[in-house]
């Protein structure tokens, strides 16, 4: 259910209701001398009073253009002008009926069109009340009153209750559109995590499937040892890809650290891993985890590593992670802004860790996380 409609719904009958004088009083303030004329000042009214609830009901509905708005702000206009004659030359002794149907036209200009319109009209409207009393002997002071004073009212109630309504609306806009972007944010998380997981553990799935085939028709022992591991591997890809879905283990430090030494291990990979300092912030934690996941992923694809090295240091309010590999190819890691190493040193870099990354002596490569103290 749209939650603005109620809202919507009660400022619409505070409108209409005050509608009630702005009909009622011309009709009962008004004496026409046949039948007649009672029928056409009655078709007059009705016919405005349809007009001015189309204008309260396009005031509090967004989707109305603003050329309808003025159409039905226009035509409200237009049966003031033809109640003009009747109840000017029909109004009872001292009595200004056609004041009060002004006054509601008025009161609602503001609410479907501009204020430059809408004083316009306002001007025209007043125009039209000096020239009726001046022509049927009425009171010009008295005219403009009750046209200014009770328009004026009816300006204060609406423009209140709908500023009220479009502030509900815009908030129920931004409930929304937060909505819509924790959905996205969710989604890139999944997507992000998904790539991880699946990223290198296929890429080493169809590696071991390969030598197991070549296995096959010389060595059935190693090559059973091989589809054995392929099967722990898919099982183990399957668990953290149901993880990953349900945002349990994607951030876990230690399962990351565990996580990659069953993949380099498995590619044949020499891994050594020291250090037991948990990083105390949970974010940090959290791009420790991706910067492991990302290291991995760069070792198997791109790197003909023999030995990993993953160290853990620092205090817990200050960790540092160094993750070396001796498979360097000499050439740098992927620089496209938001992908790769550089994509993860922004996001290292929104929970105050530094990443660095470069060549050491010989062959080796070395990736260097750290919170650096303030």
């Amino acid at each position: 259910m749209n939650p603005v409609r109620t809202p919507r719904l009660v400022v619409l009958l505070i409108l209409w209701s005050n509608l009630g004088w702005a009909l009622g009083l011309p009709w009962r303030l008004t004496n026409p001398p046949t039948t007649p004329g009672d029928v056409l000042l009655a078709v007059v009214l009705v016919l405005g009073g349809a007009l001015l609830a189309a204008v309260a009901w396009a005031a509090v509905t967004p989707t109305v253009r603003y050329r309808t708005r003025a159409n039905l702000l226009l035509g409200a206009i237009a049966v003031a002008a033809a109640a003009w004659l009747p109840c000017y030359a029909w109004a009872s002794a001292g009595q200004e009926p056609w004041a009060w149907f002004a006054a509601a036209v008025l009161g609602g200009a503001p609410l479907v069109v501009s204020w430059r319109a809408s004083v316009a009209a306002g001007v025209g409207l007043c125009a039209a009340a000096i020239g009726g009393a001046l022509w049927s002997g009425q009171s010009v002071g008295q005219n403009l009153m009750f046209l200014l004073g009770s328009g004026a009212v009816f300006m204060l109630i609406g423009q209140t209750s709908v500023w009220l309504l479009r502030l509900l609306v815009a908030a129920e806009v931004a409930r929304a559109s937060e909505a819509e972007v924790a959905m996205t944010q969710e989604r890139l998380r999944v997507a992000r995590d998904l790539h991880d997981v699946l990223g290198h553990r296929l890429g080493v799935i169809a590696l071991k499937a390969e030598l197991a085939a070549e296995l096959a028709g010389s060595d059935s022992v190693k090559a059973r040892e091989e589809n054995v591991a392929i099967q722990s591997l898919a099982r183990e890809t399957v668990r953290e890809a149901r993880a990953a879905l349900r945002g349990d283990t994607a951030d876990d430090l230690r399962e990351q650290l565990r996580s990659a030494s069953l993949v380099l291990s498995s590619a044949g990979v020499d891994i050594e891993v020291t250090g037991a300092v948990d990083p105390e912030a949970p974010a940090v934690s959290s791009v420790f985890a991706a910067v492991v996941r990302e290291a991995v992923t760069n070792i198997l694809r791109h790197a003909d590593a023999d030995t990993v090295k993953i160290a853990l240091s620092g205090e817990p309010e200050h960790p540092i992670l160094v993750i070396v590999n001796d498979g360097a190819t000499g050439q740098e890691p992927e620089s496209t802004p938001g992908r790769g190493l550089p994509g993860l040193a922004e996001r290292c870099a929104a929970a105050g860790v530094r990443l660095r990354w470069g060549h050491l002596a010989g062959n080796l490569f070395e990736l260097r996380a750290e919170r650096p103290s303030a």
